[in-house]
């Protein structure tokens, strides 16, 4: 591992830091974000099966392209760690841009501090079209995303939302790093549907089941937090637009979790049972659960029964269930 120094503006010399992109199919978008960087020490672009020419792309801009096979998020990113030449990495997206201001304070801190942190991190300012999202769940939207190999740089978590590690001390910054998502309505719905669905089979894997409450509440909540509790109200029409996606990604979410359980009952259910105790230990939890709500749900009912018995003994109608 090179462990050399860049020049900077100062008189001071910084760690060298490598850019990296892990992309598939974006020749629209990927030469402004290696343009973001020119200033890195060196770029390198990991390509996971692009058929549009991004690796021409790439090499025209001044990257290096290294290609291999798509694994999913965490072992694709961890496989591209591999492949940068310095400790210190910068791993973006295609649709985020590091602007002039953000890639000052970078180097004002790795002048001063590079050997002695693992890691920095920045807020993400997005932008729908023209208008930055300043509130709500989009922002600050702090990242980690400039890490040292060397500090266990790394990438962790289940099929969506991964997220990056560093052991070690970590400088956050106040220049947000710029993204730019070009999808429209439908293509923004779309993507949230697949996030939510990913999500579901992760948290489904992990022991979750779905319930009605976290088909009602939580999106409410959500909602609630957005648009309220983050201030997404300031954003306008926008604030009220993305609380709603926010609130739908949840509802979605719970909904693909609730389908699984369910189908995972019906299996058990159509399944030839071997004798006590032989079921799989994730099917019993299953039944069990299910047990337990229609047992709530019977337990609310005699509540109700009982309460109206005696509204109508204190109005001096005769109860229709009974002496109690």
């Amino acid at each position: 591992m090179d462990e050399g120094v860049s020049p900077s503006k100062g008189l001071l010399m910084r760690p060298k830091i490598s850019a990296l992109f892990l992309v598939r199919d974006e020749v629209s978008r990927l030469r402004a974000a290696i343009e973001s960087v020119s200033w890195a020490d060196e770029i390198v672009v990991v390509d996971t099966g692009s058929r549009d020419g991004t690796q021409t792309l790439a090499k025209e801009s001044g990257a290096r392209v290294v290609e291999i096979p798509w694994e999913g998020w965490v072992i694709s990113r961890n496989k591209a760690l591999a492949e940068v030449q310095f400790d210190w990495v910068l791993f973006l997206d295609a649709d985020e841009r590091v602007t002039p201001d953000l890639a000052a304070s970078i180097d004002a801190v790795l002048e001063k501090s590079g050997n002695e942190i693992a890691g920095i991190t920045f807020p993400r300012l997005s932008y729908l079209r023209t208008r930055p999202v300043w509130h709500g769940t989009w922002y600050p939207d702090r990242k980690l995303r400039l890490g040292r190999r060397s500090s266990s740089f790394s990438v962790r978590g289940g099929r969506v939302h991964e997220t990056f590690h560093v052991d070690g001390p970590i400088v956050d910054l106040d220049t947000p790093l710029i993204h730019v998502p070009s999808t429209g309505v439908r293509g923004y719905l779309t993507k949230s549907s697949f996030y939510a669905e990913l999500a579901a089979q992760d948290r489904f894997e992990r022991g979750k089941r779905g319930s009605t409450m976290d088909l009602v509440l939580r999106p409410v909540w959500e909602f609630f937090r957005c648009y309220f509790v983050k201030r997404g109200f300031l954003d306008g029409r926008l604030g009220f637009w993305l609380a709603a996606c926010h609130a739908l990604y949840y509802f979605t979410r719970a909904s693909y979790l609730l389908e699984m359980s369910r189908n995972a009952l019906e299996e058990q259910a159509g399944s030839p049972q071997k004798g006590p105790g032989q079921w799989p230990h994730e099917v019993s939890e299953n039944a069990a659960r299910e047990i337990s709500l229609r047992h709530l749900g019977e337990t609310v009912d005699l509540f109700k029964r009982e309460k109206r018995g005696e509204r109508e003994r204190n109005e001096g109608v005769p109860s229709r269930y009974g002496p109690m």
